[in-house]
């Protein structure tokens, strides 16, 4: 399997990731519940938390579409996958710059903080890495 096969593979799964989240968090108390629980955290479930977690899914729920239309033609959307790799960036920054604030109002744990930043770097990673082979065999096809 080539770069760009793995690089459409794993768009799609980022895809299919925020868009079944997103949706889920828009429509769904007891999902909004249940995704806070996975990942470690405890929420107090006021209608204003509810309503900002709704906020969250749409967002999640654009990022999923903005992914399948990279998966679609990654070459052509090169700047979608780049604005996917800055946002995993910045995340887990924000992440680490305001753990303090994590841990205190989530209750999240370091351990879970740790490992949802590995996992969204190794994205941030494998795009980035991804993008840049299919795009040195692009513009070798080109020559």
């Amino acid at each position: 399997m080539n770069a760009l096969h793995c690089l459409k593979a794993l768009l799609l799964f980022i895809a299919l990731f925020h868009l079944i989240f997103g949706f889920g968090l828009m429509f769904s108390i007891d999902f909004q519940k249940t995704a806070i629980s996975i990942y470690g955290g405890t929420l107090d479930w006021s209608t204003a938390n509810i309503y900002f977690t709704r906020i969250i899914g749409s967002f999640a729920f654009v990022l999923g579409s903005l992914a399948w239309m990279a998966s679609r033609n990654p070459m052509r959307y090169k700047v979608i996958i780049i604005g996917f790799i800055e946002f995993f960036i910045l995340r887990n920054i924000n992440r680490h710059l305001f753990a303090d604030e994590l841990y205190s109002t989530f209750n999240v744990s370091q351990m879970m903080n740790v490992m949802t930043s590995v996992f969204f770097g190794l994205q941030a990673f494998l795009l980035a890495y991804l993008l840049w082979c299919a795009s040195r065999k692009e513009a070798g096809n080109l020559d």
